[in-house]
Formats: structure tokens, C-alpha cells, sequence
């Protein structure tokens, strides 16, 4: 038997899979990359450092506000059970 061809369906077929980078021109294009960023990057001012440590600051202090109002609810809860 004869194998038949549906030109329809060509696009089905295994197609050829990309090569893959080399492990060298895998570490080319991250050096050529960490080099751009790091030509674009620049040190923040004092303003935004210190905008940056606001935010920290206060992030901080919520979690600990509430992680200090959980442990407080749990702390009376297990004692009330306790009695």
C-alpha cells in the first residue's frame, strides 16, 4: 500500500524543533543582558530611599499590630476554654 498525501494536513505533520542555545550563548546573552541593565539602572535619591523605608516601616508595623491582635484573641480564647 501506498502511503497517501492530504496537502490539507501538512501542517499536522512533526514539525523540526528549534535548536537550542548553546550553553555558551546562553551565558553570552545573559552577560549582554545584566550589562544593559545595569547601564540603565541608576542609585536612587535620598527622597525615594526614604519614601521606600516609609513604606517598609509602616508595613512592618501593621503586620506586627496584627500578628500581636491574633495572638492576643487566641491567648483569652484557649483561657476561656480552659475554665
Amino acid at each position: 500500500m501506498s502511503e497517501i498525501k492530504y496537502p490539507k494536513y501538512d501542517q499536522y505533520l512533526k514539525k523540526e524543533k528549534k535548536k537550542k542555545p548553546s550553553l555558551y550563548e546562553r551565558l553570552r546573552i545573559f552577560f549582554l543582558n545584566s550589562k544593559r541593565i545595569l547601564k540603565i539602572a541608576n542609585k536612587p535619591n535620598r527622597k525615594d530611599y526614604l519614601l521606600v523605608f516609609k513604606i517598609c516601616a509602616i508595613g512592618l508595623l501593621i503586620l506586627g499590630v496584627l500578628s500581636y491582635i491574633i495572638q492576643l484573641i487566641f491567648t483569652v480564647a484557649f483561657e476561656a476554654l480552659q475554665i
